[in-house]
C-alpha cells in the first residue's frame, strides 16, 4: 500500500499564504467548490515547486490546511469531497488522527465518513488499523465496513493478528474472513481452519475457498469433510480444493468420494466434479465418468463436461469410452446428441500423448465411414476436420478432401487448413493429381480449385 511523507511547503510564502487565505474566505461564504479549488492549488504548486521552504515545518499553517480540507469534507458536494482525497494523501501522517476522529463519530453524515474511511485506507499506519478494525466490530453502517474490510486485507501480514481477532466475533467473523481470505500468505492457515465448520454457510465457503489456495497436509481431511456439507456452494468449493491433490488420490481415495457428487442434487457440484476427476486422470476416474455418461437422464450440459474431463485423461482406457459413446446416440435427443458427438471429436482431436493419436484418427474415420445422421451437423463436420488435422495422420487425407465436397464454404476451408497440417506438400500433390482426373464430379473438382487457390495464403 502506498505510503504518504509529511506534507511540505517548498512553494514560496506569498502563494501559500494566498492560497489559504483565498481558502478561508470561500469556506466563510460557504463556497465549498472555491475553497476546494484554492486548496488544489496548493496542491498543484506543491508539486511543482521543488525549492525548499521555512515553512515546511510550520504547524500551525498545516493545521489550518487540514482544517479547511475536513471543512470541505464536511459540506461539499460528491465531486468535492472525492477531489479534496488528494490533498490528504499529499498531507500524510498528520493527517490520519484528525480523519480517525470523524471516523468515530457517528454522529457525522454517514457519506463523510465513508469519505474519511477510504482516505484513511491509503495509509498503512497501526492507528489506521486499529481504527479500521473498530468500525468492523461496531459500525452499522455495511459500506464502512466493507472498506474497512478491504484495508486491512491490502495491508497484508501486518494486519493478520488483528482479522484474527476479529474472526473470534460473531459479529465480525464474516468480513474478518473476507478480508483474510484475500491475504496471499500461509500464516492465514491456522486461523482459516477454526472456522471451516462456521455454522454461517458463508463463513464455511470462503474459508474452503481460501484454503483451496494453498498446498498444506492439514488441508485434505478438511476438504473430504466439506464434501457432505448442507450447502452445495461449500461442497463445490471443497471439490475444486481436491483437485490440487490429484497426486495424492490413491491415498485419499478420492476417485470414491468423488464419484457420488457427480449425481449430487446442485448441477454445479456435479460439473466441479466432473472437472475434479478428470484432472486425477486415472483409469478408474475414467470409469466413473463413463458411468455417468451412459446414463440417458443425465442433462446434456452435464455430459458435456464430463466428455471434456475424460478427453483430458488420455488413456488406453478413456479412448475407448469415448469411442464407445460415438454409438450412444439413442440415449438423447438428436440435437443434444450433435452437441455431445461435437464435444466427443473436439476431445479426441485434443489428445497430447503420441502414442493414442494413431487410434484416435482410427475412430474419428471409423466415424465417418458409419455415415451416421450427425455428419451432416456443419459444427461436426467442421470438428472432424481440425481434429485430423491436429492429430497429424496422413491417413486421414482422403477423408478431408470429401468435405471439399461439402456445400458450406465453412466446411471446406477448415479441411483445407486441416490437410496442410497433415503433410503439405503431400496433401498438395494429391490435390494436383486429382484436379487432373477428368471422373471426379463437378463438386468435388470445384473443392479441390478452392484448396488450390488457397495453399499459398
Amino acid at each position: 500500500m502506498e505510503y504518504f511523507p509529511d506534507f511540505q511547503f517548498p512553494i514560496p510564502y506569498f502563494y501559500m499564504s494566498n492560497f489559504i487565505k483565498q481558502a478561508k474566505i470561500a469556506a466563510q461564504q460557504y463556497n465549498w467548490s472555491l475553497a476546494n479549488y484554492y486548496l488544489q492549488q496548493l496542491i498543484i504548486e506543491n508539486r511543482l515547486n521543488k525549492t525548499a521552504s521555512k515553512f515546511q515545518n510550520n504547524n500551525a499553517t498545516l493545521d489550518e490546511v487540514i482544517s479547511l480540507g475536513i471543512e470541505v469534507l464536511k459540506n461539499g458536494d460528491f465531486q468535492e469531497k472525492w477531489e479534496i482525497n488528494k490533498l490528504f494523501k499529499q498531507i500524510g501522517k498528520p493527517a490520519i488522527f484528525p480523519l480517525i476522529a470523524i471516523l468515530k463519530d457517528q454522529e457525522i453524515d454517514l457519506e463523510e465518513r465513508w469519505f474519511a474511511t477510504r482516505i484513511l485506507a491509503e495509509f498503512n499506519s497501526q492507528e489506521v488499523l486499529e481504527a479500521m478494525a473498530n468500525i468492523i466490530v461496531s459500525s452499522e453502517a455495511e459500506d464502512l465496513q466493507e472498506i474497512a474490510a478491504e484495508t486491512l486485507a491490502n495491508v497484508g501480514d501486518s494486519a493478520v493478528d488483528l482479522l484474527i481477532d476479529l474472526l473470534t466475533k460473531p459479529e465480525s467473523r464474516l468480513l474478518a474472513i473476507k478480508a483474510l481470505s484475500k491475504i496471499n500468505s500461509i500464516s492465514i492457515i491456522p486461523a482459516l481452519l477454526t472456522v471451516v465448520k462456521d455454522e454461517n454457510n458463508e463463513v464455511r465457503r470462503i474459508a474452503i475457498s481460501a484454503l483451496n489456495s494453498y498446498y498444506d497436509p492439514s488441508i485434505p481431511i478438511v476438504l473430504i469433510s466439506a464434501l457432505k456439507d448442507t450447502v452445495a456452494k461449500v461442497r463445490k468449493a471443497a471439490v475444486i480444493g481436491l483437485a490440487s491433490y490429484a497426486n495424492l488420490h490413491q491415498e485419499l481415495g478420492l476417485v470414491k468420494l468423488l464419484q457420488p457428487l457427480l449425481w449430487d442434487i446442485d448441477s454445479e457440484v456435479s460439473q466441479q466434479a466432473a472437472i475434479t476427476l478428470g484432472k486425477i486422470g486415472t483409469n478408474s476416474a475414467a470409469t466413473a465418468l463413463w458411468e455417468l455418461l451412459k446414463t440417458a437422464t443425465v442433462p446434456v450440459f452435464l455430459k458435456i463436461d464430463a466428455v471434456r474431463a475424460l478427453g483430458w485423461i488420455e488413456t488406453q482406457v478413456s479412448l475407448e469410452y469415448l469411442q464407445n459413446l460415438l454409438g450412444y446416440n439413442y440415449l438423447v435427443k438428436v440435437n443434444d446428441w450433435a452437441q455431445i458427438v461435437n464435444e466427443i471429436i473436439v476431445a479426441l482431436g485434443k489428445l497430447e500423448k503420441l502414442e493414442l493419436k494413431p487410434q484416435a484418427t482410427d475412430i474419428l474415420i471409423e466415424f465417418i465411414n458409419s455415415r451416421g445422421p450427425n455428419l451432416e451437423n456443419v459444427c461436426v463436420k467442421k470438428s472432424l476436420a481440425l481434429a485430423l488435422g491436429y492429430l497429424g495422420n496422413i491417413h486421414a487425407l482422403e477423408y478431408l478432401i470429401q468435405l471439399l465436397e461439402d456445400k458450406d464454404n465453412s466446411v471446406r476451408l477448415h479441411s483445407i487448413t486441416a490437410m496442410k497440417q497433415l503433410d503439405s506438400e503431400k496433401a498438395y500433390q494429391k490435390l494436383i493429381s486429382l484436379s487432373e482426373q477428368a471422373t471426379i464430379n463437378s463438386q468435388l473438382k470445384t473443392g479441390i480449385a478452392t484448396a488450390l487457390a488457397e495453399w499459398n495464403n
